[in-house]
């Protein structure tokens, strides 16, 4: 196993010729340019590890900002964290398609213990030219703002494992999540892979739901009635029964 070390992601939001990098008291990054003008930039605390070629492979990342850190922990500082994870297959000329999902529900002030609560997965089937992962996190936080889950003045950080190169633009608000629907204000997206970093409760948590939708998606290709009613109907909500290998 590779040693994992912190990383700091660094994505250059303008066209821009980089003079210097300055870190900043805060933790955060001052990057200019050959002008000394300052570049825009998102900056996200990750975790990972340097592949044999010497490029860094991100297990884990997490939205920094100098207003919003909780001590060394960034994640702490949401009161609900949401995974989700969708496996699909082509079928019928259309995507076959399982979101799995779950809350994270502190359980005491302190933070340091909390409740892991699956939530039913969203089944169905979608044109070939949509992305049932964003189809699902929508579905996923439209659900979370129906319920009481999340009061008024609490925030929840959604963990996904795609699209890792639009998440600044959808936490920005500038890329919508899916079709026309944003990002509502309390909700915050960060990504963690489900294929490595399984000693971590973040990374561990998203194998789960990785391993709940293969197996989902794999028992519904095996009966044929059941994929004929899920192809023509809409996406629903069915009962996880595949949170364990029974």
């Amino acid at each position: 196993m590779k040693k994992r070390q912190k990383i700091t992601e660094v994505i250059i939001t303008q066209s821009a010729e980089i003079a210097s990098v300055f870190p900043q008291d805060d933790g955060t990054l001052l990057i200019v340019d050959i002008h000394g003008n300052p570049v825009e930039h998102i900056q996200h605390e990750a975790v990972g590890y340097l592949r044999d070629s010497g490029k860094p492979k991100i297990l884990r990342s997490i939205p920094r900002t100098t207003v919003d850190r909780v001590g060394d922990n960034p994640w702490k500082k949401y009161d609900k964290i949401g995974f989700i994870d969708t496996n699909s297959v082509l079928l019928h000329d259309e995507r076959l398609f399982v979101c799995s999902a779950s809350v994270l529900l502190w359980a005491d002030e302190s933070r340091r213990f909390a409740n892991l609560h699956p939530v039913d997965l969203f089944v169905g089937y979608c044109s070939i030219d949509v992305n049932p992962e964003r189809l699902g996190w929508r579905d996923f936080i439209n659900r979370v703002e129906s319920s009481d889950v999340l009061n008024k003045t609490e925030r929840m950080l959604l963990v996904v494992d795609s699209e890792a190169g639009l998440l600044p633009s959808i936490n920005d608000r500038t890329e919508p999540v899916f079709s026309d629907y944003s990002l509502p204000s309390r909700f915050t997206l960060a990504r963690a892979t489900s294929d490595s970093g399984a000693e971590s409760w973040i990374n561990k948590e998203m194998r789960r739901r990785d391993s709940a939708a293969r197996r989902a998606l794999t028992a519904i290709q095996r009966n044929q009635t059941l994929s004929e009613i899920l192809r023509r109907a809409e996406p629903v909500y069915i009962k996880d029964a595949f949170e364990s290998a029974s």
